[in-house]
């Protein structure tokens, strides 16, 4: 028999705290659980952004010309799409996508001619070989998907003046 002068708990006091105790510590492992899978796909982010930026710096290294010539276009288009998949002079970027991102990743880049100062749309090059559009849009878009099954995909993309590396390499932009 237990009196009035002993101290402790009992036990329906303890198990009450064991169980408080339990489903505080459950809580706390499902947050290391979504924060597993947040610093997985913040990674996978950061990868793709890398890639997407390393072929938009390798393009951006190219002349003006190069950007369709590169490709095998001959600039008798407005726009150019390529899958880094099935493009030929892409093989070296789908290495890297595929081992940094999976077997699912690819990009997709894209040149687009931009409208001139009167709205008018050129062709990259007329059939001569001389450039007519004076600024390309180039936009690279990297896909994959994650662990998860969801799909993802990052841009990264910026315009080129003719005018600027003319005036950069010599004096001046050529005339329409």
């Amino acid at each position: 028999m237990r009196g009035r002068d002993e101290g402790g708990f009992s036990l329906v006091e303890v198990i009450i705290a064991l169980g408080l105790l339990g489903g505080v510590l459950i809580t706390i492992s499902g947050l290391f659980i979504v924060g597993a899978k947040q610093v997985r796909s913040g990674r996978a982010s950061s990868e793709a952004l890398a890639v997407a930026t390393e072929i938009h710096e390798e393009m951006y290294g190219w002349g003006y010309s190069q950007l369709w010539k590169m490709f095998g276009y001959d600039g008798q288009a407005r726009t150019y799409a390529l899958d880094t998949r099935t493009c030929g002079a892409c093989g070296a970027w789908q290495t890297t996508l595929t081992t940094k991102l999976g077997p699912s990743a690819y990009a997709n880049l894209e040149l687009t001619s931009v409208a001139n100062a009167t709205g008018t749309v050129n062709d990259f090059a007329d059939a001569l070989g001389n450039v007519l559009a004076k600024t390309v849009r180039v936009s690279v878009v990297v896909h994959w998907t994650e662990l998860s099954g969801r799909v993802r995909s990052i841009t990264v993309g910026t315009t080129r003046n003719c005018c600027a590396e003319a005036t950069r390499t010599n004096g001046g932009c050529p005339s329409s």
